[in-house]
């Protein structure tokens, strides 16, 4: 009976003790015609390709290299905007081919695009000892992605 106490007691320290992550609160615009695009890489289980990063362009301008769990904010006129993520840069440490996505953006929107890096399931094996990776742009709902952003921090050293 003892030994439950003290493992009940444990436990509730440990409960109480936890803390909770605030989520995300994003910029405000600069310019109200304009709208936002936050493009960021949160932790992963895995930690799938954690030691590269590539460069991020928006209509082929070059924004800056996301690295993992980091996120890039860009504020941008209304329209439409394609965003590349890419190796073709002396600064960026990446593997793998270009990834684009293209989104129209409104008047003070909001967009989040998440860069999603996963072992491939249906390609690898532990018996051929090469790991290949499913790498995309993933766009997200603003709640999901304020609460991934919780913790990442901001480039603000751009290229």
């Amino acid at each position: 009976m003892l030994r439950i106490s003290a493992l009940l007691l444990v436990v509730g320290l440990f409960w109480g003790c936890q803390t909770t992550v605030e989520p995300f609160t994003p910029s405000t615009l600069q310019d109200p015609g304009n709208a936002l695009i936050y493009v960021y890489w949160p932790g992963q289980r895995w930690r799938e390709k954690s030691g590269q990063y590539p460069e991020i362009r928006l209509d082929g301008v070059p924004i800056g290299i996301l690295r993992y769990k980091t996120y890039l904010m860009i504020e941008v006129a209304a329209g439409d905007h394609e965003l590349r993520m890419t190796a073709d840069s002396e600064a960026a440490n990446w593997t793998g081919i270009d990834q684009f996505f293209s989104t129209p953006l409104k008047r003070g929107e909001i967009k989040y695009v998440r860069l999603l890096v996963r072992y491939d399931q249906n390609k690898n094996s532990l018996s051929d000892g090469l790991m290949t990776h499913v790498v995309l742009f993933l766009p997200r709902a603003g709640g999901q992605a304020r609460l991934e952003m919780a913790d990442l921090k901001e480039v603000r050293n751009r290229n």
